[in-house]
C-alpha cells in the first residue's frame, strides 16, 4: 500500500519513548508498504538542519520519502490507500483536506496515550477539579477527532477500553511500545554500581514526568536513604526543568539529555517509575526490562502491562509502599534476578519489534474491512474547488516569488 504518515516534526527517538515507538512503526510499515513522512509547516530546509540530520538518514536508509510544508500539496500530488495521523490535535485540523482530496484513504488516528484520561487522572491526583470546563471542552474534542477516523489506534488495551466506554462505535486497534531486543550480560548484576536508582525519562511537555521524580526525591528517597544510606539515584531525560535540575545534590545526579541511556542502565541496580498520573504504555519500563533491570513503579506506571508483582515487577503506591519495593530489590540479589528475568521475557513476548509488527501487518490487511467516512458529494466538492483555489494561488505566488529572485 500507499502510507502517508503525518507528524508535526520527526520522530526524536532518542528522546522520547513515543518517538521510538512511532520510528519503529514507520519501520515496520515500510518492509512491506511504500511509506513516506511529511512533516507539518517546516521550511524544506529543515530536513537539513544539523539537528535532523540522523533522522532524516535514518529515514533515507528505511526507504521513507520525507517532505515539509503544506500538506495540500502533497495530497494532490499523489494517491494514498492509508494516511495515519500522529496525535488527535493534529488530525482535527487535516480531515477536511484528506476528505477533500483523498476520498478513497483510509484515515488513521494514532494516539499514544488517551489525553482526556490521563487529565482526569492527573486532576485527581493534584486535587483539582476533573469536571473543569476547559478540561470537559478538551475530551469533546478528542472525541470528536476520533469519531471523524476511520481508525484510531493505542497503545494499550486500557486506553481502548477507556474511549469504547465513551463511544462503541469507535474502530481500534493496538500497537504498543516496540523494544528492539537488547544482549544483556549474564553477570550484568555484578557489574552495577551498588544501591543505585535510575529514573529515565523525557521532561519536555511531559508533566508526569515531572510530578513523579520531584514527589519521589522529597517523599520517598529519604525513606529508602533511611535504610540504605548509601543509595544514589541518576535522573536521565531530555530537557529537565529547573524544579527536576534543583533535585541534583550529593547523592542525585541530574544528566540531562544523553545521546544513550543503555550506560545508565547498565550501570543501575533499580529503575524507578514513580509516575502518580497518566495514560497508555510506559516506555521507559519496557526499555528497563529489556535491558534486564528490575523496576519499581506504581499502579500507574503498570497500565496495559498485565505483570505480577514480585515476579516481574514491584509495585507501591504510596512513598512507604514504593520504598520498601526498592529496598527489597537493592538488599535481595534473588529477587532482583527473577524481575530481571520474568520482566525481559515478558517485554521479548509482548514488545519485541517481531512481536508488534506481526499486529502491525494484521492490522494493515483488516484495514480494507473497515468502511471508509466519506463526505457528501456536494460536501465535498465544495472543500476541494476551496482547496484547489488556494493551491493554484500558492503556486501562482511561488512563481512570481521565484521570477522576482
Amino acid at each position: 500500500m500507499n502510507i502517508l504518515i503525518v507528524h508535526i516534526r520527526f520522530a526524536e527517538y532518542d528522546r522520547c519513548s513515543g518517538d521510538l515507538r512511532l520510528t519503529n512503526i514507520l519501520r515496520s510499515l515500510a518492509e512491506r508498504n511504500k511509506v513516506a513522512l511529511h512533516i507539518l509547516y517546516k521550511p524544506p530546509r529543515f530536513v537539513q538542519a544539523p539537528e535532523q540530520r540522523q533522522y532524516m538518514q535514518l529515514m533515507k536508509e528505511l526507504g521513507i520519502e520525507v517532505k515539509t510544508g503544506s500538506l495540500r500539496a502533497r495530497l494532490n500530488e499523489k494517491r494514498y490507500d492509508v494516511i495515519l495521523i500522529e496525535f488527535w490535535y493534529v488530525a482535527r485540523h487535516l480531515f477536511d483536506q484528506i476528505r477533500a482530496l483523498q476520498p478513497d484513504a483510509r484515515v488513521i488516528v494514532d494516539t499514544e496515550h488517551v489525553y482526556f484520561h490521563a487529565n482526569y487522572l492527573k486532576a485527581l491526583v493534584l486535587g483539582q477539579n476533573p469536571g473543569a470546563a476547559q478540561l470537559l471542552n478538551e475530551k469533546r474534542q478528542e472525541l470528536e477527532a476520533y469519531v471523524k477516523a476511520d481508525l484510531v489506534i493505542t497503545t494499550t488495551d486500557e486506553d481502548k477500553a477507556v474511549l469504547l466506554s465513551e463511544n462503541p462505535q469507535l474502530a481500534i486497534a493496538t500497537i504498543p511500545n516496540i523494544h528492539n531486543v537488547a544482549n544483556v550480560d549474564e553477570f550484568a548484576d555484578a557489574k552495577r554500581k551498588p544501591d543505585s536508582l535510575v529514573f529515565v525519562g523525557n521532561f519536555s511537555n511531559n508533566p508526569a514526568n515531572v510530578d513523579a521524580i520531584v514527589h519521589f526525591c522529597v517523599e520517598t528517597l529519604p525513606l529508602v536513604r533511611e535504610r540504605v544510606p548509601a543509595a544514589t539515584l541518576a535522573i536521565v531525560g531530555n530537557k529537565p526543568p529547573a524544579a527536576v535540575q534543583a533535585l541534583a545534590c550529593d547523592h542525585v545526579t541530574v544528566t540531562g539529555y544523553v545521546p544513550h541511556v543503555e550506560p545508565y542502565l547498565a550501570a543501575s541496580m533499580v529503575s524507578i517509575c514513580p509516575l502518580r498520573f497518566g495514560a497508555g504504555l510506559k516506555g521507559k519500563i519496557g526499555e528497563a526490562m529489556m535491558h534486564g533491570l528490575p523496576v519499581v513503579t506504581t499502579s500507574i506506571g503498570t497500565q496495559g502491562m498485565n505483570v505480577r508483582h514480585g515476579e516481574d515487577i514491584m509495585i507501591g503506591d504510596t512513598p512507604d509502599q514504593f520504598a520498601r519495593c526498592v529496598v527489597q530489590l537493592l538488599e535481595q540479589p534473588a529477587l532482583r534476578k527473577t524481575l530481571s528475568r520474568n520482566g525481559r521475557n515478558l517485554v521479548v513476548r509482548n514488545y519485541s519489534f517481531e512481536a508488534v509488527a506481526a499486529r502491525i501487518n494484521q492490522i494493515m490487511a483488516d484495514l480494507t474491512r473497515i468502511a471508509i467516512k466519506r463526505y457528501r458529494q456536494p460536501k465535498r466538492l465544495a472543500l476541494k474547488l476551496r482547496f484547489d483555489v488556494a493551491d493554484l494561488l500558492d503556486r501562482h505566488l511561488l512563481w512570481k516569488f521565484r521570477r522576482s529572485n
